[in-house]
């Protein structure tokens, strides 16, 4: 999950293109550019937004370089916040819920996926939830966002997540995909480009892997919702929102123009994508219609935050640290 080197500066005539955009009189001069900017993106598909983001210019009059980082792990991320080190990063929503709760000092800015959680099965015959009873499922990131919301999704269906299944932890959805494949499990929850890679990959070597069920469309109509699922986002260090609250803007609008851009250009995205996610262009092609793409500020998306936030307390509230996150948790308000 490395940045490729080409990737990794930003300067030069998309620098010189954002300072020829800076005002010439009348409004205030923005803050002294930063003279390097890193975004922490997600080993996910909404990454390639983020990618999009950097390498468009968008940010040139904010920073003179910035870079991409992809973390690996959870584990990775939470302790780059606390150190300090990561400012601007994407984060699973109830992972910035709970730092924030516990006192980290972050905001966050916007959901940039409302789902990307799906089962993949060799069984054609697997097609409910109830399904699942009895078998082994794979998966990642054990009390994290791929087991905290496939767990609410068992309790929703009147299942025990630790009798009713057989669950079986792995480092990494890449891993998961991988024993998948090897034939290690049942079934596997995987989050997008894996759940794609998985299903491509099957097919190049004879194995049918199918997408048995959609996690957020299940969660949603076992809980009486739309199928969305604030899942994911962008947050960012208070430091940068009492100090640079302009960058904060741009990152926001930023966004908004490269979901678009993704959207319009699934190829380009692909290749762009796939520098990022260390995945075939033609994977991240294919698992962008699959991850529900919908830049939202925070402050708008809060309703369906509380709501799946409030579940997340229902069935273990040390997951967002034991209460809902205070009104400034979410920018734009």
């Amino acid at each position: 999950m490395s940045l490729l080197s080409r990737r990794q500066t930003l300067g030069g005539l998309a620098a010189l293109g954002g300072l020829g955009l800076l005002p010439q009189g009348g409004a205030a001069a923005p803050a002294e550019r930063l003279d390097n900017l890193t975004i922490n993106a997600m080993p996910a598909t909404p990454s390639v937004v983020l990618a999009h983001l950097a390498e468009s210019g968008v940010l040139a009059p904010h920073a003179a370089r910035t870079v991409v980082k992809v973390w690996r792990t959870p584990d990775q991320l939470r302790a780059g916040i606390l150190a300090g080190e990561m400012k601007v990063f994407g984060i699973p929503s109830h992972t910035a819920a709970n730092l924030a709760n516990r006192g980290v000092p972050l905001r966050m800015v916007d959901v940039l996926t409302w789902g990307l959680l799906y089962v993949m099965s060799r069984d054609p015959a697997v097609t409910r939830i109830e399904d699942l009873a009895g078998r082994q499922v794979l998966m990642a990131f054990r009390h994290d966002a791929p087991d905290l919301i496939f767990r609410l999704v068992l309790r929703r269906a009147g299942m025990d997540p630790d009798k009713d299944v057989k669950l079986q932890y792995q480092g990494t959805p890449t891993e998961t995909a991988q024993l998948f494949l090897a034939g290690k499990g049942d079934m596997a929850v995987i989050p997008e480009p894996a759940a794609t890679a998985a299903r491509l990959r099957g097919m190049q070597s004879g194995i049918a892997i199918h997408r048995a069920l959609d996690l957020t469309e299940v969660y949603g109509r076992l809980a009486g919702r739309p199928p969305r699922l604030p899942q994911a986002g962008l947050a960012v260090s208070e430091d940068l929102v009492q100090s640079r609250p302009e960058l904060v803007k741009a990152l926001h609008e930023g966004c908004r123009a490269s979901a678009g851009w993704v959207l319009n250009n699934p190829a380009s995205a692909g290749r762009l994508g796939s520098d990022y996610l260390d995945l075939p262009p033609p994977v991240i092609e294919a698992s962008l219609p699959h991850f529900r793409m919908a830049v939202v500020p925070a402050a708008e998306a809060r309703p369906e935050m509380e709501a799946y936030f409030a579940d997340l307390l229902a069935m273990s509230p040390e997951v967002i640290g034991g209460k809902l996150p205070e009104g400034r948790f979410y920018w734009g308000a």
